[in-house]
C-alpha cells in the first residue's frame, strides 16, 4: 500500500478532519478490545482543528490511493508553561533543579530577591487567573469550593478543569508582561512556596501587599498540584533543565489504521513532523538547542519503540493523570547536531522501511551500520521481554510481542546478508506501530 504524506492546513482541513476523528475511534476501539485500556486518549475534532490552525502545531496524515486517511500524527510545540501538555516540567523539579536555579545567580542575596519577586508575581498571576475562572464558573463563589469539587471526584489530576484553567491563565498573565525576566522567574520558581522563602530567608514573608487571602488559597492549590515522580531517574536530569515550552517539541499522538497495516508509517509521519519543527526552530539564530518529548503508558510497546527510534531514551515515570501513570521521554539536540540527526533518521527510514522520497543514495557501509544497530536493539528488547514475562519490570510485553521481535531479528539478519547483493526489497509488518 502506497501512502501519500499530507500536512493539514486550513485549506484542506474540511477534506480530512472527519476521517481523522473516525480513525481515532477505530484505533481506540481496537486497543480496548486487545485489553490496552488507558493507552490512548481521543484528541477529538475540536482540538485537532486547533492544532491545524495553530502556527506552533502540526498535523500530518497518510493518504491511500483512494484518498482515505490511514494514519495521522500530531506534533505540538509552544504550549502554556506548566499546563497539562508541558512535559518539560517533570525535568525541572526537585532538589537538583533547585540547586541549579541557585547557581544561576551571582550571590545569595540576588537569589533571595528573585525568589521573593517571583512569588509576588505568581500571586498577581493567581489573582488574574482567579478572576477569569470565577467569571467562567460563577457557580463557585469561592475558588476553594471549586477545588473541593475537583478533589472529591478525581483527585485534582492534570486534566481537571480548575488545574488546567489556573495554569493556563497564570501563564497568560506572565506572558503579557514585557519584562523577559518575569517569564524566567516564573519557570524557575514555579514550585516555590511561602514556606520555602521563609526557610531560605529565615523569616516570615509579608503578605499584606500581595493579599493574605490569595496567598492562603494559592498555597493550598499549589500543595494539591504537586508533581508525583514514582522512580528516581536513572540519568542526569540537569541536561534538561533548560527545556521549556518554546524549545520543546512533543510527539503528541500517532495513529495507524489497525486494518491496513503499513510498516513504519508512524515513524515516517513523526519524522516529517519533527523535521519541520527542528528546521523552523533553528531558523532563529538565537536558538541553540531543541528537545523532543513524548509520553506513553508503560505497557504501550508501540509508543516505546517509536520514541526510542527517535532517540528519546531518557525517561521519568510519573503520575500524569488520575489513575493513569505515564513515562515521559525526552532527548536533546544541539543546533550543530540538528542536520546530522535529521540525516540519521532519514537514512534509518530508507534502509529499514524503504521510505526514501528524495531517492537518496546511501552507502553500503551506512546501510550495514543501520541494520547492525537495529539488530542489536531488537535482540536486547527480545531478551528484556522474555525476562519480563517472569519478573515485574517496565514494558512487560507478551507472547505476540516476543514473536514480533523474533521475526524482526530473522529478517534483519537476512537483510544484512543481502545488503551487498541487492535483491527484491524485504517488507515486514511493524506490529509496534498503532
Amino acid at each position: 500500500m502506497k501512502l501519500k504524506i499530507v500536512e493539514l492546513i486550513k485549506e484542506n482541513e474540511e477534506k480530512y478532519i472527519e476521517q481523522i476523528v473516525e480513525l481515532e475511534e477505530v484505533v481506540l476501539e481496537t486497543m480496548e478490545k486487545e485489553g490496552k485500556i488507558g493507552q490512548l486518549f481521543i484528541t477529538g475534532k475540536e482540538d485537532i482543528s486547533e492544532y491545524i490552525k495553530s502556527e506552533n502545531n502540526t498535523v500530518i496524515v497518510g493518504i491511500d490511493e483512494q484518498g482515505r486517511v490511514q494514519s495521522a500524527t500530531y506534533i505540538t510545540q509552544g504550549q502554556k508553561p506548566f499546563t497539562y501538555n508541558d512535559i518539560t516540567k517533570y525535568f525541572k523539579y526537585g532538589e537538583g533543579y533547585q540547586q541549579y536555579v541557585k547557581s544561576q545567580y551571582e550571590s545569595k542575596k540576588h537569589y533571595q530577591k528573585e525568589m521573593l519577586t517571583a512569588y509576588e508575581e505568581k500571586i498577581q498571576a493567581y489573582q488574574y487567573a482567579k478572576r477569569k475562572i470565577q467569571e467562567e464558573f460563577p457557580e463557585y463563589k469561592e475558588i476553594l469550593d471549586f477545588l473541593e469539587a475537583e478533589t472529591s471526584d478525581n483527585g485534582f489530576h492534570e486534566k481537571s478543569i480548575l488545574r488546567e484553567k489556573l495554569n493556563q491563565y497564570m501563564s497568560e498573565y506572565i506572558e503579557q508582561k514585557e519584562d523577559k525576566q518575569s517569564k524566567i522567574r516564573y519557570e524557575r520558581f514555579y514550585w516555590t512556596t511561602a514556606q520555602d522563602i521563609a526557610q531560605e530567608m529565615n523569616r516570615e514573608i509579608s503578605t499584606q501587599q500581595i493579599g493574605k487571602k490569595e496567598v492562603k488559597e494559592y498555597e493550598q492549590l499549589l500543595k494539591k498540584s504537586r508533581l508525583e515522580i514514582h522512580e528516581k531517574p536513572a540519568f542526569q536530569t540537569d541536561e534538561y533543565y533548560t527545556a521549556n515550552t518554546n524549545n520543546a517539541v512533543e510527539i503528541d499522538t500517532y495513529l495507524t489504521n489497525p486494518n491496513q497495516r503499513h510498516a513504519g508509517t508512524a515513524r515516517i509521519l513523526v519524522y516529517e513532523g519533527i523535521k519541520k519543527h527542528i528546521k523552523r526552530h533553528f531558523e532563529n539564530p538565537e536558538n541553540e538547542e531543541i528537545f523532543l518529548c513524548s509520553t506513553l503508558h508503560r505497557e504501550n510497546l508501540s509508543s516505546k519503540y517509536v520514541s526510542e527510534f527517535f532517540e528519546l531514551k531518557d525517561n521519568v515515570y510519573v503520575k500524569r493523570r488520575q489513575g493513569r501513570d505515564r513515562e515521559v521521554h525526552i532527548c536533546k539536540i544541539q543546533k550543530e547536531e540538528a542536520q546530522k540527526y535529521i540525516e540519521k533518521i532519514q537514512n534509518k527510514l530508507a534502509v529499514l522501511y524503504g521510505y526514501n522520497p528524495e531517492n537518496k543514495e546511501i552507502p553500503i557501509e551506512v546501510k550495514k551500520e543501520i541494520i547492525q544497530e537495529q539488530l542489536e536493539y531488537e535482540k536486547t528488547e527480545f531478551k528484556r521481554l522474555n525476562k519480563a514475562r517472569h519478573y515485574s519490570c517496565k514494558h512487560k510485553g507478551n507472547i505476540r510481542a516476543l514473536q514480533s521481535k523474533a521475526n524482526k531479528i530473522i529478517k534483519l539478519k537476512q537483510q544484512y546478508k543481502e545488503i551487498t547483493h541487492p535483491k527484491e526489497s524485504i517488507s515486514f509488518e511493524d506490529e509496534g506501530d498503532r
